[in-house]
């Protein structure tokens, strides 16, 4: 036992700013939950690394117009998983950044739940229990704490001063949240896109300024962005698809128009997709493909596209909101596909292609 006393000179050296607070500021984390996610919503979709749905998207941008006025961030970390990466994509375009994936971030598997008891205070139900978990008694939750641990540590220190933008997921939230709080036995229910803040000022310890933020959804209403039209609802709400949404890759239809990609793709070729005919096509045409992302602004799309993608467990094929700048590197696409009739600069997209001749144009009105 160390029977030294404290000393807060020993505390890090977090460079302090004056950001209007009434008070000098260093460090301040900012974690906000993913949009509304397709495995949130339709409870027997079985797939691996769902993204967000129509109306998960949506509150990604309204989190992301929110921020960008009352919360400005030097830098936005998020889970490499797609729901989260896409609300963090959002947030980063708005404030012109790019995210930055970061390992340790994602969600716990399923045999997490499996290992915690139902009154454990890291589980959204009611009950309080001294309950402590150990290697033996819940290796996963313990390995899952930890790597989530890692991450945050990794994230303060190496963006120490800053104001960081952390997306990940409600598990992964309830370990940051309770280690910011400097509690073991603590939990909190994290809306979608909700936002919480803690920071770093002048007198040297953590300081809690809000906890799931969700004003920025005021106003969204779930009713303009319809569920899947094969899907129905069940007594408790959520979601239920038919048994075969999709049969196979070869039932689904193909626009005439770009039907002849399917042969001319090969397993080392990336291609993106701008506003294409339908959200059904590129994922048709892109089997062979090493890397297909499709671009929207119309989110009902997305979602439709998606849903197809996520039951196919499709993982070379990427649905993702129309932000403009696009966010690739230069050079990054063998194939850009846009309508004849495109509105976005073609500067944009001559950009990201590898080849001159790898532009495709299709005709809105064949």
């Amino acid at each position: 036992m160390n029977d030294q006393p404290f000393n807060i000179d020993s505390l890090p050296d977090v460079p302090l700013v004056d950001r209007g607070y009434g008070y000098e500021v260093g460090t301040e984390l900012f974690l906000v939950r993913h949009g509304e996610s397709m495995t949130n919503t339709y409870a027997n979709l079985v797939a691996y690394d769902p993204n967000l749905t129509a109306l998960g998207w949506a509150q990604a941008l309204r989190a992301a117009e929110w921020m960008t006025e009352h919360a400005p961030v030097d830098v936005v970390v998020t889970s490499p998983m797609r729901r989260a990466a896409s609300t963090a994509l959002a947030i980063a375009q708005a404030q012109g950044l790019e995210p930055i994936q970061l390992a340790g971030l994602e969600e716990f598997s399923h045999s997490f739940w499996e290992e915690v008891p139902v009154h454990h205070p890291t589980r959204p139900w009611w009950g309080r229990t001294d309950w402590m978990p150990t290697l033996e008694s819940a290796p996963s939750f313990m390995a899952f704490r930890d790597r989530v641990l890692q991450a945050l540590s990794e994230i303060l220190e190496r963006y120490s001063g800053q104001r960081i933008c952390v997306v990940s997921h409600g598990g992964t939230m309830s370990v940051l949240t309770a280690a910011m709080l400097g509690s073991i036995h603590f939990s909190i229910w994290n809306t979608n896109t909700g936002i919480s803040q803690f920071m770093w000022p002048e007198w040297k310890r953590w300081m809690v300024h809000y906890l799931n933020r969700t004003e920025h959804l005021l106003g969204l209403d779930p009713e303009d962005y319809p569920r899947a039209p094969e899907a129905s609802q069940n007594e408790l709400g959520f979601w239920k698809l038919p048994d075969r949404v999709v049969d196979s890759w070869t039932e689904m239809p193909a626009n005439p128009e770009l039907a002849f990609l399917s042969n001319l793709l090969s397993r080392n070729d990336r291609i993106l997709f701008l506003r294409p005919p339908d959200p059904i096509t590129p994922l048709r045409v892109s089997l062979r493909a090493r890397r297909a992302d499709i671009l929207y602004d119309d989110l009902l799309a997305l979602e439709a596209g998606e849903l197809r993608r996520a039951v196919l467990n499709a993982n070379h094929i990427r649905y993702q909101n129309l932000f403009l700048p696009l966010p690739y590197p230069d050079h990054f696409f063998d194939y850009v596909v846009v309508p004849d009739n495109c509105d976005i600069p073609e500067e944009s997209y001559r950009r990201v292609l590898k080849h001159a001749d790898g532009l495709i144009r299709w005709r809105v009105d064949a």
